[in-house]
């Protein structure tokens, strides 16, 4: 089973809602925006955490990782298998507020999409095994997935959603799947 992050989009309303009845909230529903990493994000991070001091590879982390949350965090360590009866709706929904998002826009302004194109490495994403393992490619057919342009689209994309949600003054939800 491969895996992706969906970033949600969610206006300060909406979050207050959400927060007073997280397991009657349905995210699709109050969203302004999702934007969905298939996948990819871990390649993204690390393209992205290259030549950045430790704080700004911390918000890059916390972009697709956000540490705070509301609801019940489901310890998945503590699980010996995930099982298909795990409802992941109903857990802890993990979200960067809006002074995190504006640190985010920050970071991801300061980065061009040539300097993204001169950081993509495909032998080093493969040496250092980020996920998905050994897929990484530098050129490849237009629609290929885990090339250099690829994740370049999805950098060009995940900047403009940050941006977005910096400039509506947003929170942002992740969900891992």
């Amino acid at each position: 089973m491969s895996q992706s992050i969906t970033l949600y989009r969610i206006s300060q309303e909406s979050f207050e809602v959400m927060k007073a009845n997280p397991e009657g909230t349905v995210i699709l529903d109050i969203s302004k925006e999702n934007i969905v990493f298939p996948q990819t994000f871990e390649g993204l991070k690390f393209v992205l955490s290259k030549e950045q001091d430790e704080d700004a590879v911390s918000l890059l982390e916390q972009i697709f990782y956000p540490e705070t949350y509301i609801g019940k965090e489901i310890d998945l360590d503590e699980l010996e298998m995930l099982s298909d009866d795990i409802d992941f709706e109903s857990t802890a929904i993990y979200y960067n507020d809006t002074d995190d998002v504006a640190d985010m826009h920050a970071v991801l302004s300061n980065i061009s999409i040539e300097q993204f194109h001169k950081l993509y490495d495909a032998n080093e994403l493969n040496e250092n095994r980020i996920y998905p393992d050994n897929v990484w490619i530098e050129e490849g057919e237009e629609d290929r997935a885990f090339t250099r342009e690829h994740l370049a689209r999805e950098f060009t994309d995940l900047k403009s959603f940050i941006a977005a949600a910096n400039a509506d003054n947003d929170y942002v939800l992740s969900l891992v799947r």
